[in-house]
Formats: structure tokens, sequence, C-alpha cells
């Protein structure tokens, strides 16, 4: 099956099956045994059934139909930690971006709340329109809390031909914001090391780096991100000659290395006019599995910059409302998840702990030619 093939599926299932049963998968079978019977097209909870952002990771790092013990390793306790750590990672790209449009204000804190609330609470149909108005509502529906599939507005139909009209932007501020935790934290003892000291002040240095291209262009440079991964690979073979394999120091050092690998894996972007090829073979679909969807492929709400677009943010963002007021009236009597800490970067290593970095870091394979290819080049 060739790729446009399979990222048709991906999108028909994940939109037309959500809260049923497919068998067709993307990445590898065992991420919780997580198909499409679960991130997606189930899609009942960002807690347990969607391991958020894994589309954009099995898109990234070219990892097709293909059963591993690594991917069976992670277990859906891993994923729902994983699932906070990057909700609040988006949460602080959040506050980030607040911040930077409230500069100009002397009290820029207070500033940065004022613009929240007029989002959530008193948007403009600017602010609708630029996106922000329906992520702030996106944040509170997928928060990890939530529980998507009891909510009665989830199920709410969606025309399925609509969804092209979407401008879906990903999401790599929450991605970047994860790697420059994970590089600030500071690696393992193993890493520590005075001969370790050039690879630890040239992660950091690109951490940031690709974090401040996110904020400025919304997209990292690919050549920071290469640059990266060689530095993990040449770290990587240090790390070999210096310890003994099976050793502490040198699990915890390739640990943290995968980690880094993986995020910026997840850091190549999904290409949208492949992802919903067909989708408007599909009369309506779900706010649910819209919602879904774009958490497999850690997607957020990009600027309507079309009359279609900007039509179907008009449909759209009551749904979001009605499901918003729906999750705050669920999460009443609940405590708030902890704030994120530093040391919330082990997550990620947790997350990608059972993998390879082998695997991680190999080349997507060659798309088989389409049906009928072969037959007419022969002719």
């Amino acid at each position: 099956m060739s790729k446009q093939c399979w990222l048709t599926a991906v999108c028909v299932f994940a939109l037309a099956s959500y809260g049923g049963a497919v068998q067709a998968q993307y990445y590898p079978a065992g991420y919780g045994n997580w198909g499409w019977g679960g991130w997606g097209g189930g899609g009942g909870t960002v807690q347990g059934d969607v391991a958020r952002g894994m589309g954009a990771f099995a898109e990234g790092a070219g990892v097709y139909n293909v059963q591993t013990a690594q991917a069976r390793s992670i277990n859906a306790n891993t994923a729902m930690r994983w699932n906070q750590y990057i909700w609040q990672s988006q949460q602080e790209a959040n506050r980030r971006a607040y911040l930077r449009r409230a500069q100009a204000r002397e009290d820029s804190t207070r500033a940065r709340d004022e613009v929240s609330k007029r989002l959530r609470d008193n948007p403009s149909q600017r602010d609708i329109y630029q996106g922000d108005a329906l992520n702030v509502a996106l944040d509170e529906v997928s928060n990890p809390q939530v529980y998507l599939r009891n909510l009665k507005a989830a199920s709410t139909k969606f025309p399925g031909v609509a969804v092209r009209d979407i401008p879906f932007q990903y999401a790599a501020a929450a991605i970047t914001t994860s790697v420059e935790q994970v590089t600030k934290g500071g690696p393992p003892a193993a890493l520590k090391t005075e001969a370790f000291a050039k690879e630890r002040t040239e992660l950091k240095a690109l951490g940031a780096e690709l974090h401040k291209q996110v904020e400025e262009k919304g997209y990292p440079d690919p050549a920071s991100l290469q640059k990266v991964r060689d530095i993990i690979q040449a770290t990587r073979g240090k790390v070999a000659t210096t310890y003994h394999k099976g050793t502490r120091q040198r699990n915890e050092a390739e640990k943290f290395l995968k980690a880094l690998y993986g995020l910026t894996r997840m850091l190549e972007t999904p290409a949208m006019d492949v992802l919903l090829a067909g989708v408007e073979n599909r009369p309506e679909t779900t706010i649910g599995a819209v919602i879904a969807f774009m958490e497999s492929f850690n997607l957020r709400f990009g600027v309507a910059s079309t009359p279609q677009q900007r039509a179907v943010y008009d449909k759209i963002f009551p749904l979001l409302v009605t499901l918003r007021d729906e999750a705050a009236a669920s999460l009443k009597g609940t405590q708030p998840a902890p704030a994120l800490s530093l040391e919330e970067h082990e997550r990620a290593t947790e997350f990608f702990s059972g993998m390879d970095l082998d695997e991680l870091a190999a080349k997507k394979p060659a798309a088989p030619p389409a049906p009928g290819a072969a037959d007419s080049n022969s002719k």
C-alpha cells in the first residue's frame, strides 16, 4: 500500500470510527493496544485511549504497520503520564504566547491573564478567525482530566466535507517546549561528566534555538533538527565506548538520548493535504472525532484566511463552546493537575524508553508503486 493510501486510511478511520473498533493501524500495534480502535478512532479519552501526537510521531519516524516489542512496551499508564506532560507543555507554550502579546504593558502578568480571559469568555470575531478562541476551548476539552466519551456534546454531528476546510496547524510549540525542558532539566549523571561537557552545551543551545524558531516562525528549521540528531548519534557512540552495555550509567544515558531523538521526530509536521485525502467521502462525523483526530496528530486550529475556512469556524466554534462548558461542569469539585516542573522531563524519557534508537532514527521506507504502476511501466 502506498504512503498516500496509508494516510488516507488514517484520516478516514480517525474521523469515521469514533467510538468503534477498527483494525487498521498506522504506527506499530501495541501502544496500549491502540490502533484505530483507540487513538485514531475510539478517541474516548485523552487520558487512556489517545497517545497524544503519536500519529505525527509515526509519520515523522516512518513507522508503518510493524509490530514490535518496543511498541508493546508502552502501556496505558505510561501514555496517560505522557499526555499530561504534553498537555502541560502546551499550556506553558500558551502562557508564553500570551505574555509576548502583553509585553507592551507594564503589568505584563495582568495583561497576559486579560488576554487569556478575553479569548475564553468574550472573544472577538478576529479572535475566532485567528483560531485563538477555538484553541482555548480545545485546551479545555483536551485536558487529560476530561473523559471525552462521557460528554454528550462530543457526539454532535459535524459535516465530514467541512473538515477539509479547517485550517489545521501543527502544534510544534508544545514539543519544542518539551525539548527545552528535557535539555534544561539536565541529563542523567552518566552524561554530566567532563567527557560529555561539549555535547551537553551543544544540546542545550540547540534546544533553546528550536524553541525560538517555533515561537518566531511556527516550525523548526530542518537543519537545526538534523544538528540535534547528529549530536545525539555522536553522543550515543561515545556512551557506547565509555560505559559497558547493561550498566545503569549506559541505560540512563540511552534513555535520555532516545527521549530527545523521539521528540525531534515529533517535530516533523504531517502533510495535511495527504492526511485529509478522502475525508469528503464521509458525509458526517462528530465533533468528538475531530478532536480525537487532532489529538492523534498533535494539531491545533490555525488562521482562517479564506471565506470557506471562516465559514467552517463559524460552525465549529459554538460546538466547541458547548463541549467546553460541559467539560468544565464535569470537572467541578476535582483538583487541577499540578503545575509542570523540570522534573517532568522524565516522562519523556519513560515514554520513549522501550523503543530502539536505531528504529527511531530509521529513514522512512520508500513508498511502493501504486497499484497498476508496474504494469503501465512495463508496456
